[in-house]
């Protein structure tokens, strides 16, 4: 079987700069102040730069302070759209950082982080789904029920998706 020679690296990397200027653009358009976002941004050139340093992390964890602290509804589109976005800097980071700068990667090396990134996106969104339905008053215990019960799914899933090999 004939592999091909795949794309450069820099490619995913330009794929992280791209994902963090779409963040910077939703947190702006969520009013976030100026210096957060200006130092997400500076942050996120540096994960592409240098993704085997802290920056990804801080990127991840002060775009969830700033969306948090926003005062935009967490089931906005703007908000909604940051989820997938953290994520692709987080795979997009963990993946460049083992690889050397250098190299070809082919998008079959890929699939499993991909599969992963779906599976994820799924059930994150499919849980927001239920909390956008939950009633704002008293929760029924039917409801509390089976979201105890959608929790222990989740968990048996990923321990099955960690133990998998």
């Amino acid at each position: 079987m004939k592999l091909g020679a795949g794309f450069p690296v820099w490619l995913l990397r330009g794929a992280i700069v791209v994902a963090v200027g779409l963040i910077v653009l939703l947190l702006r358009a969520q009013h976030v102040a100026t210096l957060p976002v200006l130092a997400i941004a500076t942050f996120g050139i540096l994960s592409a730069v240098a993704p085997a340093s802290p920056a990804p992390a801080f990127v991840i964890a002060a775009t969830a302070v700033s969306a948090a602290t926003s005062g935009t509804s967490p089931f906005a589109l703007s908000m909604l759209a940051l989820l997938p976005l953290v994520h692709l800097v987080h795979i997009g980071s963990a993946i460049s950082a083992t690889v050397p700068a250098t190299a070809r990667v082919h998008p079959s090396a890929l699939r499993p982080a991909a599969v992963r990134f779906i599976v994820v996106q799924a059930s994150v969104f499919a849980i927001a789904a239920v909390a956008a339905i939950v009633p704002a008053t008293v929760t029924p215990t039917a409801l509390e029920v089976a979201g105890l019960a959608g929790v222990a799914v989740l968990a048996a899933l990923a321990a099955r998706l960690v133990t998998k090999r």
